[in-house]
Parts: structure tokens; C-alpha cells; sequence
């Protein structure tokens, strides 16, 4: 029978356009299909590593209680068997004897009994519904079980199905479209549908969703493509937003000073900053180490461990030579936050305070009391007017003593606290040094010092806090120099940029132990002597704090019974 040309090319085109619709449905059916199936393994496999170390932990927790759990916590049928293949629970039945007394075939355990791992995409035996399964072997109790994880396939089946629905209408219209324009319009369709299709593939693998899909010229099938591509667009920009919070909250804890860590729900180190390795010791923690395998204090691993289940925690230990304060805070959907604090200079000047305090008290203490009883004596009339003299001298001296104590005081707090900021003047450093020698020549004639100046230089910084240092220095020597053939010198040189005085005396010397403190505030190595003489004990912790602010840098040796050697440097004058 011999159709007419226009009714056979009707035909042949509704046939053409079935047989694209049929196979646009089967494709895009089975694509769908075979992502989804691809991706619901790659969770259950997930789910399941997860809950076997559940179940690993479980001890004696009855098995239904278990896998009822699991199932309540993934949203997947949870059943566990035994080395013998035997399903021993089941999330949907209880605890059971399903099978019978035999062994229903399941590959999937028989799979994870042999490699570890396994899974498969069968129907079930004990409902008869298709099924995606992973199963996982464990050790419980010291026996071999298997804990498998099921997702029915039926919902998967039903997403497919209406997604090549949609491609299936897509391919009736880009058909009927084809009807006008067959020869330009099919090989057009096939390209963009098989576009749309490689873009949804790779969306679903969660790989790189490639080029954009060209918009064909046919209206509905454009609006597909164009929904399709802005899938793909709404996808990267939602990929580039984490990625950049990602990356500002690594950079952020990265440099924030104090120490960071972030724990998971079991304890397991998220991410931890520089800072926080190094206040702990660690040269390098692997992502998700638990907690406890990376920390070697037991008081801190027990804060760390149980800051997942408590709400806030603190705690201040000493970890090596540091004094560390940490605390811990529970987040909201689980984990915990770690803040780790270096407190060691803070308690180090707790400790200086502390001590500045006592020995500050001990100092003022010792002259007043003196005053006092010399004053309370001076006022009996009876005293004869020698001895009132006498307590007078030494009512005077200590009240010289004490204002002498509280000047060096005041200068010491100004210094330390920065209050004073030396001058930038040019002077001769030979000129200063005699300057305070003159001052105290009377002090030094009666015990017949030598005293000699070697070297010339011209010095960058402050004349009156370099005149106090020398004064200072040479206060000292004055006090412990022998009361034969005593010898103050000073040696003026240059090293670089800076001139290194040093300061000589054949004095009785400073034990090796006491060189470190000589330079600490009301530190003596002969306080009965030092006291005889007037010394304050802060004499060198001024020269410190005026040397230091001028530029340079202060030392002592000395050799116990042969004399002290103090040098120091100052910036030299171009």
C-alpha cells in the first residue's frame, strides 16, 4: 500500500519523535539511576564505617537497641550478623532468628567476611523491597559480625523516573519542533540532551561540572538547558562560598596568636592552629586524630575528652617551662572549641610584683623602725647629751637612708614604666665619667682610691642618665674596694657603631652564682655591708633600665676575691 509522500513523512517523523522521546526517558532514566545509586553507596558506605565504630564501642548494649539507634541517627535499615552469615538484629525486626536455622544467601556479607568491606543492590529476603546495601566487618566481643547498612532503592527508582519524565517531555517537545525543522533540529536535540545529561552526571558524582550547556534554538529545550545551567551556576557559587569561608576561617586561626582547636563529637581534632601545636609540643597532628593519642598530659587530655559531653571547661597547668590556661566551650551542633592561653609572663610578673612588694616593705621597714626607736629614746629627758647626740646622727642617717631608698624608687617606677625617654645629644663619655668621680672624691680620699680614665669616645644619648650610671658603678666599687691599694678604672673603646665602657675595680669580687641577679631590684651580695653603707640595693637595676633605654646592653664578670668588671655600651656619635 502506497501512502502519500506527506503522510509518510507524518509518520516517519511521529515515529522519529517516539523513538527519541522513548530514548531520552531510557537514558536520562538509567543515568539517573546509576548516579543516584553511585552516591546512595558512597553514603551508606560512609554510614556504615561510622556505625560500626559505634557498635565497636557498644560493650554489652543489647543489639536491638543498637541498630535501632543507628537506624533512628543515619535513616537506614541497620542489621547485624554473625561470622556464620545469620541475622542476629535488625533495625526494622529486633533482635531475631530470621533466617531459619540456614543461611540466606547475601553477597554482601558474605563479601565484607572476606574483604572487609562490601555491598550490593539486590532485594531484600526479609521484605521482598529492592535494596542498596554496605556491609562492614567488626570485631565485637571478640567475635567476627557484620554490620550492614540498607537504603531502599524504590525512592530512588521514583526520582529517576520523574526526572526522565521531564528529559522524556523535553524530547516530545524538541520533537514536535522537529516536525518543522527536522533537519536542523534533531541533531541539535540529541547534543543538548546528552549535555544536559553528562552536566547532571557529573553533579551527581560531585565532580567538576564542566562547560556550560550551549542553548539550543528550540524554546523548550533552551529552558531545560537554561535550568540545567543554572543548576550548574547556583552549584559553584555555593562551592565557592564555602570554599572561601573554609579558607577565612583557616587563615583566621592560623593567625590568631593564642592557641585554637576545633574537636569533633568523639573527640577527634577537626583543626588545630600554629599556635596551638606549638604551646602543645606537636610538630604535626594528622586531621581527625583523636585527642587523646596526641596529648601527653593526663589532666589535659581529661579536659579535652570530656569538653565533648561538658558544657564549659577551664583549667591552668605548667606544660614544660609554659603556664598554659585553657578553655573549653561545647558547640552547639556538637564538638568543642579550645582556646589555649600562654599565661607564663603574666604569672612571671605576678611573681616580680610579688616579690618588688615584699622586699620594697622589707627595705622601708628596717629604717623606720630605727627612727622610731631612736626617737622614742631622744625623748627621755634623762638621756644624757652624748648619747642624744648619737641617736640623733642615726635618726639623720636613716632618714637620709630612706629618702635615698624612696628617690631610687620613684626613678626606678618612672624608668619601668616608661615614663622617662632619654635625650639624643652628643657628649664626651671621658667628661661624664670624671664628672661623677669629682662628686664623690671625698667619699673616695679616705680610703686613697687610684682612680684613672683610659680611652676617649663621643657618646650618642642621654649626659645626665649616662652621669647617674657612672655614679651608680662607681658607688658600688667605693663600697667593696679594699682599704689598701684600692683601684677604681675605666676603660673607654668601640666596637661598630657603639662605644663599650667597662668599669674595673679590685674589689672582693661577686660569687659566680650571684653574677645572674646583681641586676635585680634590691638583690645584694653582702646586705649587712650594703646597708652599713647606705645602698638602696637598687643601684644596678637603675644603670639596667638607663642603659637598655639609651640603646645599649649591660654585663658584669667578675672573679671572687679579684674585683668586678661591669660594661656597658651606648651608641657612638658619627
Amino acid at each position: 500500500m502506497r501512502l502519500p509522500l506527506r503522510l509518510a513523512t507524518a509518520l516517519a517523523t511521529s515515529g522519529c519523535v517516539v523513538v527519541a522521546v522513548a530514548a531520552a526517558w531510557l537514558v536520562v532514566r538509567a543515568a539517573a539511576t546509576q548516579v543516584m545509586y553511585s552516591q546512595g553507596q558512597q553514603h551508606l558506605a560512609a554510614a556504615a564505617e561510622l556505625g560500626a565504630g559505634r557498635l565497636r564501642a557498644s560493650g554489652g548494649v543489647a543489639l536491638d537497641s543498637i541498630t535501632s539507634a543507628l537506624a533512628l541517627s543515619t535513616g537506614y535499615r541497620v542489621s547485624v550478623f554473625d561470622a556464620n552469615q545469620r541475622l542476629v538484629a535488625d533495625s526494622n525486626l529486633g533482635t531475631v532468628e530470621a533466617d531459619g536455622g540456614g543461611v540466606v544467601a547475601r553477597p554482601e556479607v558474605a563479601g565484607a567476611l572476606n574483604r572487609l568491606r562490601s555491598s550490593s543492590n539486590r532485594t531484600s529476603a526479609v521484605d521482598g523491597r529492592p535494596y542498596l546495601f554496605s556491609a562492614v566487618r567488626l570485631y565485637r566481643g571478640g567475635e567476627q559480625a557484620v554490620l550492614r547498612l540498607g537504603a531502599p532503592a524504590e525512592p530512588m527508582h521514583d526520582a529517576a523516573s520523574r526526572l526522565a519524565m521531564w528529559a522524556a517531555f523535553a524530547a516530545f517537545a524538541a520533537g514536535a519542533v522537529a516536525v518543522v525543522a527536522l533537519d536542523r533540529g534533531a541533531g541539535g536535540t540529541v547534543r543538548v540532551l546528552r549535555d544536559i545529561r553528562v552536566l547532571l552526571a557529573r553533579i551527581g558524582a560531585n565532580e567538576p561540572p564542566g562547560a556550560r550547556v550551549r542553548l539550543p534554538r528550540v524554546i523548550e529545550l533552551a529552558r531545560v538547558a537554561s535550568a540545567a545551567n543554572r543548576v550548574r551556576g547556583e552549584l559553584e557559587d555555593q562551592v565557592g562560598r564555602v570554599t572561601r569561608e573554609r579558607d577565612e576561617l583557616a587563615q583566621l586561626m592560623d593567625e590568631v596568636g593564642e592557641g585554637l582547636m576545633a574537636l569533633t563529637n568523639d573527640a577527634r581534632v577537626l583543626r588545630i592552629n600554629p599556635a596551638a601545636r606549638q604551646l602543645l609540643g606537636l610538630t604535626d597532628v594528622i586531621p581527625f586524630s583523636p585527642v587523646g593519642s596526641i596529648v601527653r598530659d593526663p589532666v589535659l587530655r581529661d579536659l579535652l575528652e570530656a569538653s565533648v559531653v561538658r558544657r564549659e571547661g577551664r583549667l591552668e597547668l605548667r606544660l614544660g617551662e609554659r603556664e598554659l590556661e585553657v578553655r573549653t566551650k561545647r558547640g552547639t551542633d556538637g564538638g568543642a572549641v579550645v582556646l589555649i592561653v600562654d599565661i607564663t609572663e603574666i604569672r612571671r610578673l605576678e611573681a616580680v610584683r610579688a616579690d618588688f612588694v615584699a622586699n620594697a616593705s622589707h627595705e622601708l621597714k628596717t629604717p623606720l623602725t630605727v627612727i622610731r626607736a631612736a626617737a622614742e629614746t631622744v625623748l627621755d629627758e634623762s638621756l644624757p647629751k652624748d648619747l642624744r647626740g648619737r641617736f640623733l646622727r642615726s635618726i639623720e642617717g636613716n632618714t637620709v637612708r630612706l629618702q635615698r631608698l624612696v628617690d631610687d624608687l620613684l626613678d626606678l617606677s618612672r624608668y619601668e614604666s616608661g615614663a622617662w625617654r632619654p635625650e639624643k645629644e652628643s657628649f664626651a663619655l671621658e667628661d661624664v665619667a670624671r664628672s661623677a668621680w669629682t662628686e664623690l672624691r671625698d667619699r673616695a680620699a679616705a680610703r686613697a682610691i687610684d682612680f684613672e680614665i683610659a680611652g676617649r669616645g663621643e657618646a650618642l644619648g642621654d649626659e645626665a642618665a649616662t652621669y647617674q650610671v657612672f655614679r651608680n658603678l662607681f658607688e658600688n666599687s667605693i663600697r667593696y674596694v679594699p682599704e689598701a691599694e684600692a683601684r677604681i678604672s675605666v676603660d673607654i673603646g668601640s666596637s661598630g657603631s657603639r662605644l663599650v665602657v667597662a668599669v674595673e675595680d679590685n674589689g672582693s669580687g661577686i660569687p659566680a652564682a650571684a653574677l645572674p641577679r646583681i641586676f635585680e631590684r634590691f638583690y645584694r651580695v653582702d646586705a649587712a655591708r650594703s646597708r652599713e653603707e647606705g645602698g638602696t640595693g637598687l643601684g644596678l637595676a637603675i644603670v639596667r633600665h638607663l642603659v637598655s633605654s639609651m640603646g645599649g646592653a649591660v654585663d658584669a664578670s667578675s672573679i671572687w676575691g679579684a674585683g668586678t668588671t661591669i660594661t656597658f655600651t651606648i651608641p657612638r656619635a658619627r
